[in-house]
């Protein structure tokens, strides 16, 4: 079974969806995920590295397995992997802060970069907000 569009697109909303409210909980976030099950529904992954700190490229990496393991074995359709990351200089983005979702099916891999700035709401409120600007993608091989 293949992901349409609009699910591989709920997959990425979810992602950035909840990306947004730790960016403006926290200031930031620990890499996270979505499978698409073969419902059509959008299901919450998470990872767990056995570390109270982790690096986040240790749980980008564990968690990404994981999520192509099900893709393979036909349990998902579709997943979506978020990182928090330095956009790289070469794509020329707004924001060097960047939320990257990796999304991927079958005949489908992308990075889907959102460059980012948070701003204090105003002087008076700690709360932050987050400014995304326009996203893009950047098409991958599936062994990225």
């Amino acid at each position: 079974m293949a992901a349409t569009p609009e699910q591989l697109h709920l997959a990425l909303a979810y992602c950035t969806d909840f990306a947004k409210t730790m960016l403006e909980n926290s200031g930031e976030f620990h890499p996270f995920g979505a499978i698409v099950n073969v419902k059509g529904s959008v299901e919450a992954r998470g990872v767990w590295t056995g570390e109270e700190h982790p690096s986040g490229q240790d749980g980008y990496t564990i968690l990404i397995e994981a999520l192509r393991k099900e893709l393979l074995e036909g349990r998902a359709i579709a997943i979506a992997v978020a990182a928090n990351v330095n956009i790289p200089e070469q794509y020329a983005a707004a924001h060097r802060d960047g939320l990257r979702v990796t999304l991927e099916a079958n005949d489908y891999c992308r990075f889907i970069y959102l460059p980012y700035r948070l701003e204090r709401r105003s002087l008076f409120h700690w709360r932050k907000t987050v400014a995304m600007s326009e996203p893009f993608a950047v098409e991958l091989k599936h062994s990225d």
